[in-house]
């Protein structure tokens, strides 16, 4: 699909926003009870419409990283910490985070390394690291696929150091990239990040492959399996954004996670302009995001 780079830049990190704060007010929904979703209403956690969860707050804390001083772990954990500990990257309160992400936030606000902060337990397999990846396939235009792997599993550890999450969110991004260089055949898309990350990642990480590809479910839960295949058959099997989005919402569960995974590959797709206006407009923190966006765009043209 011949689109702009603008329009997928800002497509990508519009629509992981929006995505996000779609289904903020059904989180934790039973699988089958959302029948109808609405923008608007305040649902869970009471949130005025328009905001997004920790998803986004640090999906914007790591942009805003990679932007200002390329790949940095020890930077990327500082801008975490402030997400967590300030207003920093949301537009109001801090009411939404994972066990496994505040753990390894804690554990940096004692002095543990970037590289040693998350957590490597089975159990830490949650979707808190996917939720957040995207910037890492959308912040240099020059990036090499062996660039693509390191990064993904480089940011995703600073929480989440469990092979099979690091897997997961390279396969992630691998994809998300072939849909930055326009790419537009979705099985296709996905059969090739899979090999690139048979390619270049690490043995850990091709021992949790087998079980990735095989995974059955898609309930929308915040297992890091069932969050990408959720997300992902949320968006091929959609012609539009709001498409995307709103079938990730009906799986219920963890649903701003599902919708911002969906949402960020959908506006990558399909680009800002495909995404609603009046959803866009509403969402709250737009200053915050507006010169983040900006400065994205300028950086591809200037390289």
């Amino acid at each position: 699909m011949n689109l702009p780079i603008d329009e997928r830049l800002a497509g990508a990190i519009w629509g992981h926003l929006v995505g996000d704060a779609l289904g903020v007010p059904y989180e934790f929904r039973a699988p089958g009870s959302v029948t109808e979703v609405r923008w608007g209403t305040r649902g869970t956690h009471g949130q005025p419409p328009g905001t997004w969860s920790d998803d986004g707050g640090l999906m914007l804390a790591l942009l805003d990283s990679l932007l200002h001083v390329g790949f940095d772990l020890e930077d990327q954990a500082r801008r975490a910490l402030a997400w967590y500990d300030t207003h920093a990257y949301k537009p109001g309160a801090l009411f939404d985070i994972g066990s496994t992400t505040r753990r390894a936030l804690e554990r940096l606000k004692a002095g543990v390394p970037a590289i040693d902060a998350g957590g490597t337990d089975e159990l830490d397999n949650g979707n808190g690291s996917l939720m957040r990846i995207l910037p890492v396939v959308i912040f240099d235009p020059n990036l090499t696929k062996q660039d693509i792997i390191d990064y993904a599993m480089g940011a995703g550890c600073i929480t989440h150091a469990h092979p099979r999450s690091q897997l997961v969110c390279s396969v992630y991004c691998s994809a998300a990239r072939r849909l930055v260089e326009g790419q537009d055949d979705l099985p296709g898309i996905l059969e090739e990040a899979t090999r690139d990350v048979e390619a270049v990642a690490p043995d850990e990480l091709l021992a949790e492959l087998p079980g990735f590809l095989t995974y059955p479910h898609r309930d929308g839960t915040g297992y890091v399996f069932d969050s990408f295949w959720s997300a992902w058959t949320s968006f091929v099997s959609s012609d539009t954004y709001q498409e995307a989005v709103e079938s990730a919402v009906t799986l219920g569960n963890d649903t701003d996670t599902t919708a911002c995974l969906a949402g960020g590959l959908a506006g990558l797709r399909w680009g800002l302009a495909a995404i609603p206006g009046p959803w866009v407009g509403a969402m709250r923190g737009r200053e915050l995001v507006e010169p983040l966006v900006s400065a994205l765009v300028s950086r591809w043209h200037s390289a």
